[in-house]
């Protein structure tokens, strides 16, 4: 860089604006780390330290003028020239935020703010700017921003239980939802153990042993648990616990649980149905067989196995009691009741591994649909007679 004795370009400008070529100035501007720049009255850039030239990569000479501008975000150039236009026009500060690409290709979200300089007549002479990086902060705040969002979600959920213990184990925070299946007031629960709260002396054991599981291993687990008020219906939870560092340094157990009672009451009322009907067709003398719309055999009775020769133990084939000679023609017709959801009614041979023999029946399969957890599902029923 030219000094203020220097000829050619640099030494012009720094002639032209005396203030911005002082020695004193130039020298400060170049030692600090900051990006530092100056526009004439105008606005046109006249100088850039080399911090600015660093982080760009572009010379002082690209920069001149409006040549900073090719530096700034596409997305943000219109913005930038209008923010800037309005300030040489109102002879305010300016103060934005834009992204400016690095002498790399990358760009990085910068503070860019720009203060007058007046004469004695209260003229604007020169403008004095800097460009601060400030995308780590940025970065920060975005993602503190989405971690408060996230958990004021939680907080506020109607069916997600959020709580929080300390390492002996006593509630330090409990949400709404929380509150709401313990059935108190945050100031009964929070200092209490889960003992002092549960009607059910097995669930709260279950619970506590469930923490120091997370405690022990020192890392994530997810837990069935369930809760029973008095005199009011058990509630069953998925319970998502993870060790929860406290200010102290000990060690306690944030939870996230999902309420999942319907499920649970469904598959248990699947279970017990599905033990009702073992026991039904168990009590019936002929072959009884049920299957899935995709014609898979899930349950069979024992008089099925009794003709099969074969123990509970064993996989369920049609093959087990039907005959060589009449597979091809049950499968066939098995296959376009499947399909078009009809009655199966036809004449098979049977093999009877018992008495070793075999006979015709009349096999019978009727469609029927069935609600499972929420979803209605086709199965057949069927049997040999």
């Amino acid at each position: 860089m030219a000094t203020e004795s220097g000829t050619g370009r640099t030494g012009e400008r720094e002639r032209a604006h005396p203030w911005y070529g002082g020695v004193e100035f130039r020298t400060l501007a170049e030692s600090i780390p900051a990006m530092v720049f100056v526009s004439d009255g105008n606005g046109a850039n006249i100088y850039s330290n080399v911090q600015v030239q660093r982080f760009t990569g572009m010379s002082m000479e690209a920069l001149l003028g409006e040549g900073w501008l090719d530096a700034v975000h596409p997305d943000e150039q219109n913005m930038a020239r209008k923010i800037w236009s309005s300030s040489l026009s109102t002879g305010e500060g300016m103060d934005t935020k834009c992204r400016v690409r690095r002498f790399d290709g990358k760009y990085r979200w910068h503070l860019v703010r720009s203060e007058p300089v007046l004469d004695a007549q209260g003229h604007v002479v020169r403008w004095i700017g800097s460009a601060t990086d400030i995308q780590d902060l940025i970065a920060h705040i975005s993602i503190k921003s989405q971690s408060e969002a996230i958990l004021k979600a939680l907080q506020s959920s109607a069916d997600l239980v959020v709580y929080a213990k300390d390492a002996e184990g006593r509630f330090i925070y409990t949400n709404a939802a929380g509150l709401s299946v313990i059935g108190r007031r945050a100031e009964e629960v929070t200092g209490k153990m889960v003992d002092d709260l549960t009607a059910e002396t097995a669930e709260g054991a279950a619970i506590a042993e469930h923490d120091q599981q997370v405690l022990a291993v020192r890392r994530p687990m997810t837990f069935r648990e369930s809760w029973t008020l008095p005199g009011a219906d058990t509630r069953y939870f998925q319970s998502t616990k993870v060790p929860l560092p406290l200010p102290d340094g000990s060690v306690g157990i944030a939870a996230l649980s999902v309420d999942i009672t319907v499920a649970e009451n469904q598959q248990r009322q699947h279970a017990e149905t599905a033990d009702h009907l073992r026991q039904r067709i168990d009590s019936l003398p002929h072959i009884t067989w049920v299957a899935d719309d995709e014609g898979k055999l899930i349950e069979v009775n024992q008089a099925w196995y009794d003709h099969a020769g074969l123990t509970p133990a064993v996989g369920m084939e049609y093959a087990d009691v039907i005959a060589e000679e009449s597979m091809a023609a049950f499968l066939d017709q098995w296959s376009f009741c499947l399909e078009h959801g009809e009655i199966l009614d036809m004449t098979v041979t049977i093999r009877d591994a018992i008495a070793q023999k075999t006979g015709e029946r009349r096999v019978l399969a009727l469609p029927v649909e069935r609600n499972i957890s929420g979803e209605m599902r086709r199965f057949w029923y069927g049997s040999f007679s």
